[in-house]
């Protein structure tokens, strides 16, 4: 059997307190340091929610949680994509149901969400030398509603960005053009954009 011991330790009030987190600091703007507006992963552990999930659970969950976006994983715990409470309150979620010859009670978490194969990462590196304005512009003109941060080389996930959550803490307007192919897809992203 193990022998454990007691570390030493200190009041809290003794150290200065700062705010725990950049990323809710009301003064970003386009100048500010691109790591205070990232969602950083390393600080806070992020909701995840199983791809099986029915889309009213799933709200519930980000309800209940506060939470805007969640990580999306299958069975064994593997990230599969991301998942937003403006896509599951879209009609992106009925064109979805429509396609697939489903009613929307039958669509699950997995039907709906950013995919893996969708989304896009920064390395970390990238980010410490950026401006909040790099990657909202980055972000807007490749049509990434997420993009996310990767630590190399150890190839984890760091953080992400949430293209949404960014343009409302600069105030400023989300002008994305998502890369379309066919005039059906032109008319799904002004439709998603005049939701948000």
């Amino acid at each position: 059997m193990s022998t454990y011991i007691s570390v030493h330790t200190e009041k809290l009030s003794e150290y200065p307190m700062t705010a725990l987190c950049h990323q809710n600091a009301p003064n970003l703007t386009l100048e500010s340091p691109a790591c205070d507006a990232m969602q950083n992963l390393d600080l806070i552990h992020p909701t995840t929610i199983d791809g099986n999930t029915g889309l009213n659970d799933a709200l519930l969950i980000l309800n209940k949680t506060y939470m805007r976006t969640c990580l999306v994983v299958n069975e064994r715990n593997v990230f599969q994509g991301i998942i937003s409470k403006a896509r599951l309150s879209s009609s992106y979620v009925l064109k979805v149901a429509a396609k697939l010859g489903l009613k929307r009670d039958d669509l699950m978490v997995s039907h709906v969400m950013v995919p893996l194969v969708q989304l896009h990462t920064v390395p970390r590196y990238i980010i410490e030398h950026s401006y909040v304005g790099d990657i909202l512009q980055t972000m807007q003109s490749a049509g990434h509603e997420f993009l996310f941060v990767m630590d190399k080389p150890s190839n984890k996930l760091c953080g992400y960005f949430d293209l949404i959550r960014l343009a409302k803490q600069v105030a400023c307007p989300v002008r994305q053009a998502k890369l379309a192919g066919t005039f059906s897809e032109i008319i799904d992203s002004l439709w998603h954009h005049s939701e948000i």
